[in-house]
């Protein structure tokens, strides 16, 4: 075969191997009823809730996200209280982060240019709080893990992290 016909081959391959699968979103809610953002499927007894495909909640590209859909919530009987949009600096962020890890870097300046108020943790120096990011992750070992009260995001994703920004904030 030609060199040609080798370089043909490998690209097609390389095409090939590139999974569309990969530029799925999914939305779950774990057993605590944490509501998760990940690009990796739910652990069976879990159980998806929602899988974006066609109706993709962010598009590949520069910040070309669509909005989330929010979550229906229903008021208590007899209780009028109009809901409204919070900012971003009520929102409570946790980032678990090492010193060494540029997309923590990353996603420390992502969150700190939406306005969020982060409580940062390096899990190499502190212990404990490595344990409780392995929690969160549900035994993931990577870096950073980003917490929005709840919303769950392994690595850095600034279309995940601003759309559950937004979920929380009520737009």
């Amino acid at each position: 075969m030609s060199r040609y016909g080798q370089g043909m081959l490998a690209l097609c391959l390389c095409f090939a191997l590139v999974s569309p699968a990969s530029a799925q979103v999914y939305t779950w809610k774990d057993k605590d009823g944490r509501t998760r953002i990940t690009d990796y499927p739910p652990p069976e007894s879990e159980g998806a809730v929602r899988k974006s495909g066609e109706e993709r909640l962010f598009r590949s590209g520069p910040q070309q996200e669509a909005p989330v859909q929010q979550q229906e919530r229903s008021a208590p009987a007899g209780a009028v209280e109009p809901r409204r949009p919070r900012s971003a600096g009520d929102i409570k962020v946790v980032l678990y982060t090492t010193s060494w890890c540029g997309y923590c870097r990353k996603a420390r300046e992502y969150l700190a240019s939406l306005g969020v108020s982060v409580v940062e943790h390096d899990v190499d120096r502190q212990p404990e709080q490595r344990e409780e990011m392995l929690r969160k992750s549900g035994g993931a070992r990577g870096v950073p893990l980003i917490d929005i009260e709840g919303i769950i995001i392994r690595g850095y994703s600034p279309g995940a992290i601003k759309a559950a920004v937004e979920q929380r904030m009520g737009s």
